[in-house]
């Protein structure tokens, strides 16, 4: 149960700063498609806002406390905080950052499998789902040139 309980701690650490990101990619935006941005970056981070407490709740469903501080929560966390750039620069790093977050949620998926804790891998395969669909949306805006 330990690989599992670290797996989803990683997770919520990536999800927390993928979210961190995004809401300030959201408040910083600029540009002549300012509100096109701000409402996606917005949704974003209010999708990653939720998950955030889902998986602090998974880890609470295998009797191990939640994080009680902030570096408690990103002390795992492979996401760099640095936000940095005009719109292009903020869709390459949140795309790069979603695949972060995608790799973390997998290994959390494989690792609640491997303990049998079903609920909970399908709890992660929604979130991997939902990660999957904001890659593509990501991907497809840097690779339209919206961005330029």
């Amino acid at each position: 149960m330990d690989d599992l309980v670290k797996a989803l701690q990683a997770a919520l650490g990536n999800v927390w700063a993928y979210y961190f990101k995004a809401h300030t990619f959201h408040w910083n935006v600029r540009g002549p498609l300012f509100q096109q941005f701000h409402d996606m970056f917005g949704a974003i981070y209010g999708d990653a806002f939720a998950e955030v407490d889902t998986l602090a709740e998974l880890i609470l469903t295998l009797d191990v406390p939640a994080p009680a501080s902030l570096d408690d929560i990103v002390q795992s966390a492979t996401i760099a905080f640095a936000a940095a750039g005009d719109v292009g620069m903020m869709l390459v790093q949140l795309a790069a950052d979603n695949a972060a977050v995608i790799a973390a949620l997998d290994a959390a998926n494989t690792a609640a499998t491997a303990a049998g804790k079903q609920g909970i891998a399908n709890t992660l395969q929604g979130l991997l789902d939902a990660h999957e669909k904001w890659g593509w949306k990501l991907r497809a805006t840097i690779n339209a040139g919206a961005a330029g």
